[in-house]
C-alpha cells in the first residue's frame, strides 16, 4: 500500500501511495477525510447545542437568583463552569476542523481564501472565529468577576451581565450563520 524510496534529486526520500486494488490514488483517504471531516462537524453542533443550553440555563439561574435574592450556590457555581467549559470545547474542535481537517480538502491553511469577495468565506473565516473568542473571552472574564465578588447580589449581576453578552454574541453568531 505504501512505498517509499529513495529519489535522485538530492536524496530526498518520497513516499508513494498506492491503492491495493491498483486503482487511482487517494481515492480512499479523500473519502476517509470526508468522514472524518463530516463527523467533528456533526458533534461541533451537538456540543454547541449543549453550549447554547448550559448558556441558557446559566442566564435563568442568574435571574432567577436576583430576583428570589437567594445565595449563589453550587449549582450556579457549577452551570457557569459548564458553559465555560463548553465554549473551551468548541474552540479546540472549532480549531481543528479549520485548520486541520479543512486543510486536507480545500488545502494547505497557509493558502488564504479570497475573502474579500465571497461574504461565506468571510464569516466563517473571521467574523465567526473572532466573535467566538470574543464569547469565550466574556465568559473567562466573568467567572473571574464572579470569584472576586463579594455579595451574592454581584455574583448574580456579574454572571448576568458577562455570560449574557457572551450567549447574545453566540446567538448573533448562530443567526449569521443561518443566512450564509
Amino acid at each position: 500500500m505504501f512505498r517509499s524510496y529513495q529519489g535522485n534529486d538530492n536524496n530526498i526520500a518520497k513516499l508513494e501511495i498506492k491503492e491495493p486494488s491498483g486503482g487511482k490514488t487517494g481515492g480512499f483517504f479523500i473519502f476517509t477525510a470526508v468522514m472524518i471531516y463530516s463527523f467533528a462537524f456533526k458533534i461541533h453542533i451537538v456540543i454547541s447545542t449543549i453550549t447554547l443550553l448550559a448558556g441558557i440555563a446559566t442566564i435563568a439561574m442568574s435571574v432567577q437568583g436576583l430576583i428570589s435574592k437567594r445565595e449563589y450556590g453550587r449549582g450556579d457555581s457549577g452551570i457557569s463552569i459548564a458553559f465555560n467549559v463548553a465554549l473551551y470545547f468548541q474552540l479546540i474542535l472549532g480549531s481543528l476542523i479549520y485548520y486541520l481537517l479543512r486543510t486536507s480538502l480545500e488545502g494547505p491553511m497557509w493558502e488564504v481564501p479570497d475573502t474579500q469577495n465571497d461574504a461565506s468565506l468571510r464569516f466563517w473565516a473571521i467574523e465567526h472565529i473572532a466573535l467566538m473568542i470574543f464569547a469565550l473571552f466574556l465568559t473567562q472574564l466573568g467567572r473571574a468577576f464572579i470569584k472576586k465578588s463579594k455579595g451574592t447580589f454581584r455574583k448574580f449581576r456579574a454572571s448576568l451581565f458577562y455570560f449574557g453578552a457572551s450567549l447574545l454574541l453566540i446567538l448573533f453568531s448562530m443567526t449569521m450563520a443561518l443566512t450564509r
